[in-house]
């Protein structure tokens, strides 16, 4: 740890939160110069092959089975809680060989205590239940002087980041706030900091010279089918409820990358003579061309997508969620009038629908959005973690000034 410097951990899944985890990063760095941040991804602080079997995993089961994805979801859920009030003890160097075998193999595989112990930080925030508990166990054995903090990005609360050894939560919203307080965690380590998205990452085109490159008539209302990063199967349902309707409507679709619905949307297309109107986007970078010429959305409830759908103000509508943490966001979501549920066939068709024709709902919805995006949410959210930062570190000064004075009597 710097004696000048507050340093900061970040730990993260790639792959799922990283895009709200790396921009904190990246504005922390930006406006508070005197902190040193180290954001951390998860094939680095836990076991490199887990955390790559489990994101394939993921991917494979959105993309082809959702069932096996709520079923893997739910059950590492399930699990995680079972740790909620474990108390770990502290290393004992004397009862121990810190040079055995079997004591080099447990510490080769606590990969959290050597971050914890390397970097010395003064907070540690966690984007994910797993990271949260591993930061909180390493913290006890080592004895370490740091906050750890859970932060909830999703609109609901995931009930596996509750660990009441935790130092904070800092969450998206007040629901998920009142959830924590109804789990008995204290009032005081529960604060309210919206989403951490940064407004420099938003990009502004041209929706006219968009539309012009890929031949999109801009007369005809666009809808655009978004399936998250990887492109989850249910968009496949929600391509085939409009696609009756490409005579009257762009369809645009966003697959993620996913060869499952391209295969799909080529075979269905050819199937029912479907030539006009259906475009196909694989490259996910070219989203913010695409919201700009977006009409309606129609997308999986993931808290990225949807924020980013708010911070455009673009009309959401949400199709069947494939875990329980996207239906929580989607009763969130639809409770505060922010997006139409999509559900099964008709009802998707009548939520696009209902946003095209009803310019007064269309509205309403807007406005809910406009008052929940809040861009000043991350550099306040910066000010935060660096006001708990600068104090813990000052806590850790009078210890580090006594072991300093102790090191420069021996020299003399």
């Amino acid at each position: 740890m710097s004696e000048t410097k507050k340093t900061i951990v970040i730990l993260y899944a790639k792959g799922f939160n990283d895009t709200v985890a790396l921009d904190l990063a990246g504005r922390m760095r930006r406006d508070h110069p005197d902190c040193e941040v180290i954001a951390v991804d998860e094939d680095r602080y836990c076991n490199a092959f887990s955390a790559q079997f489990t994101r394939r995993l993921y991917i494979a089961s959105a993309r082809v089975a959702p069932w096996l994805n709520r079923l893997v979801t739910a059950v590492r859920a399930k699990l995680l809680p079972k740790k909620i009030n474990k108390t770990v003890e502290p290393y004992k160097p004397k009862a121990q060989n810190p040079d055995s075998a079997a004591a080099r193999m447990r510490q080769r595989f606590r990969k959290v205590d050597n971050i914890l112990a390397r970097f010395d930080p003064d907070v540690v925030l966690c984007f994910t239940p797993k990271a949260h508990n591993k930061a909180i166990e390493a913290k006890q054995r080592l004895g370490a002087t740091c906050g750890i903090y859970a932060v909830v990005t999703d609109y609901a609360l995931n009930k596996a980041f509750i660990n009441y050894q935790s130092d904070g939560y800092f969450v998206q919203n007040e629901n998920v706030r009142s959830e924590l307080l109804a789990n008995k965690v204290p009032d005081a380590k529960v604060r309210v900091v919206g989403m951490p998205f940064d407004s420099a990452r938003i990009l502004e085109y041209d929706g006219d010279e968009v539309a012009e490159a890929m031949g999109i008539d801009r007369s005809v209302p666009t809808v655009t089918l978004d399936g998250g990063r990887y492109g989850v199967a249910t968009l496949k349902d929600a391509f085939a409820a409009l696609a009756d309707y490409s005579d009257r409507l762009n369809l645009v679709v966003l697959t993620g990358g996913s060869d499952t619905i391209l295969r799909f949307i080529r075979s269905y297309v050819k199937a029912r003579g479907l030539n006009k109107n259906i475009y196909v986007v694989e490259n996910v970078t070219d989203m913010w061309k695409i919201y700009d010429i977006t009409d309606v959305l129609v997308t999986a409830p993931t808290i990225v997508t949807v924020y980013e759908a708010c911070v455009k103000n673009i009309p959401c509508v949400l199709i069947k969620p494939i875990n329980q943490s996207e239906s929580d966001n989607a009763e969130y979501l639809v409770s505060t009038q922010m997006a139409l549920r999509g559900g099964k066939d008709e009802q998707l068709v009548t939520s696009v629908l209902s946003f095209l024709n009803n310019n007064m709902l269309k509205q309403e919805y807007l406005y809910n959005q406009r008052k929940f995006y809040d861009k000043t949410a991350l550099p306040e959210f910066c000010k935060l973690i660096h006001d708990d930062a600068s104090a813990m570190h000052a806590l850790k000064q009078p210890e580090r000034t006594a072991i300093g004075s102790s090191e420069s009597e021996d020299r003399i």
